[in-house]
């Protein structure tokens, strides 16, 4: 293990806070009886610090894959190729794929999935949820816009503020497709 790589797991686990809403999300969306993957540019060691915590919290994936286990990582596809293989989840078309980065966004692409980018808590605005909610409102607002505009030049097919914000926009989406 790298010299590094022990302060990247305990920063990993201490800063491993779920969004609010976020495991309300998750479980609408297993009670909807889909499945749900993260893929990570973590390593298998860092999560194994990281998922405890999130289940604690009310968020465990039926999968997660770690960048170093596929040949290449974002934005090539093959992690979001290895979850749905693994998982057993076909047509691609139908897959979301949720990221708070532009490589992400374009794994997603890549991959021929629906793509929604997360601005607020992620990592475009490069502020804590605390930290960003203390801004004043214009520079809130501008920030949020800078996350959004990167996400949608990345190719996302919608922007939200959060993960909470997730059932809204997948019904929105299939009311558009309707």
């Amino acid at each position: 293990m790298g010299e590094l790589q022990q302060p990247m797991i305990r920063l990993a686990q201490e800063t491993a806070d779920l969004i609010p809403g976020a495991a309300e999300v998750v479980a609408r969306l297993r009670g909807e009886g889909l499945k749900i993957a993260s893929c990570t540019g973590y390593t298998r060691e860092m999560m194994q610090a990281v998922l405890p915590r999130a289940a604690d919290q009310g968020y465990a994936p039926d999968l997660v894959v770690c960048a170093h286990e596929t040949p290449q990582g974002r934005p090539s596809p093959l992690m979001i190729y290895k979850a749905c293989a693994d998982l057993g989840v076909w047509p691609l078309s139908r897959v979301v794929k949720v990221d708070d980065a532009e490589v992400g966004i374009a794994e997603g692409r890549n991959a021929g999935c629906f793509t929604i980018g997360v601005a607020a808590s992620g990592n475009l605005t490069g502020l804590t949820a605390q930290a960003l909610a203390e801004l004043d409102a214009d520079e809130r607002s501008a920030r949020l816009a800078a996350a959004a505009d990167r996400l949608l030049k990345a190719g996302a097919d919608r922007v939200i503020d959060t993960v909470a914000d997730l059932i809204p926009a997948l019904e929105a989406e299939a009311a558009r497709r309707a």
